[in-house]
């Protein structure tokens, strides 16, 4: 029988470092201290200049890293950010636990992040005067158009809009986090550079909004026994440190493994049919590789590649305005269409040419089946 390919092997990718993982886990162990340590400073210190930052605060999560961000910029209730639907939806979530209102910017077709233009269509309409921050989101490992966003907001003298980064799946993206005024990390199990568990941070240039994150993630406490402002419990692990220093010093590798595993798709998927390929990037990280096909065979090719022993993912289908707590009040046309066609294949660092070849073929024959199925 054929070895089936999985969507994403952690295990696979972690074996070269176990070792160094369980010297890690002792020393942690041994030093009988567990969060805010001094493991926490290097990390913080060292994943900052891999990003082309100056400065880092870990936390508990990618989405604590948003709602951080956001209230150090004290955006709160009354105002509105501007962000994606055709993402994860703990963006918009971030923004709703800080109290603002949600506001949905169409992406780019081509890039499928934050499209600038429509952006600017945002800012003339009733209510653009409560809009405080916009999160562009660099998904699947591609940048957002920053430049762009920031030239809108320039051009409509709207120097009070801050614009937070949200790089969950862009890790390595070159320079990535000097681009916006804070970058919110995730480091999800499964991202470019994930934890063994979850954890988060936000990098800016700018000191003393990191000094404020500090005291937000720690209780808001400006002291051991003295408390600035209403904060939360949102520690970054030594461990996770510990574990974080040692993958970075892989990271490029990986995401060179990466845009090998892209360029091989291209290759391979090129001449296929119905099939869209995602635009390529200088910066592009390929957390994900995802190819659009047909919204009336989507579900049935999905079931074909599962069915070939081909792992695949969904990211993501429903959009989060199309979630109850998250509604739009502006039509989104490309969102939904993108929504509706995207699926992802098979990509993570170790993936190999016989994997790559396998994961195109079942493609090609799914979508071969998909279409000559009675509809």
């Amino acid at each position: 029988m054929t070895q089936p390919v999985p969507f994403v092997d952690l295990v696979r990718m972690h074996e070269p470092l176990a070792e160094r993982f369980r010297r890690a886990f002792d020393q942690v162990l041994q030093s009988g201290q567990f969060h805010l340590g001094p493991r926490t400073r290097a990390f913080e210190q060292a994943f900052a200049e891999h990003e082309g930052s100056r400065f880092g605060v870990g936390c508990g999560s990618g989405s604590d890293a948003l709602v951080l961000a956001l209230r150090a910029l004290d955006v709160g209730p009354g105002d509105a950010v501007v962000t994606v639907s055709n993402s994860f939806m703990a963006t918009a979530e971030s923004i709703r636990r800080v109290g603002a209102d949600v506001v949905f910017a169409e992406p780019d077709p081509g890039t499928r992040c934050l499209d600038p233009i429509d952006l600017d269509r945002i800012l003339g309409e009733p209510g653009a005067e409560r809009i405080r921050a916009v999160i562009p989101v660099h998904l699947y490992g591609h940048r957002a158009d920053t430049d762009g966003i920031n030239t809108v907001l320039q051009g409509a003298d709207r120097a009070d809009v801050h614009v937070i980064g949200d790089a969950a799946q862009a890790h390595g993206s070159p320079g990535v986090a000097g681009e916006t005024t804070l970058t919110c990390y995730s480091f999800y199990p499964a991202k470019n550079l994930g934890a063994l568990g979850d954890a988060g941070m936000v990098l800016s240039q700018d000191e003393a909004l990191c000094e404020r994150l500090r005291g937000l993630r720690n209780h808001g406490r400006s002291g051991k026994h003295a408390v600035a402002e209403l904060g939360y419990n949102s520690r970054f692990d030594e461990l996770a440190a510990a574990m974080l220093h040692i993958k970075l010093d892989v990271l490029r590798q990986w995401n060179e493994q990466r845009r090998f595993a892209a360029d091989a798709y291209r290759a391979l998927l090129n001449d296929v049919p119905g099939v869209e390929l995602p635009a390529d990037d200088p910066g592009h990280v390929y957390h994900l590789f995802v190819v659009e096909v047909d919204p009336t065979i989507r579900d049935a090719v999905v079931a074909g590649l599962k069915a070939r022993g081909v792992g695949v993912g969904l990211h993501y289908p429903v959009a989060t305005h199309q979630m109850a707590p998250y509604p739009s009040n502006r039509p989104l046309p490309i969102t939904e269409r993108l929504v509706s066609s995207v699926l992802s294949l098979p990509m993570f660092p170790g993936i190999t040419p016989l994997e790559l070849e396998r994961t195109a073929h079942a493609l090609r024959e799914s979508l071969l089946a998909a279409h000559e199925e009675p509809r």
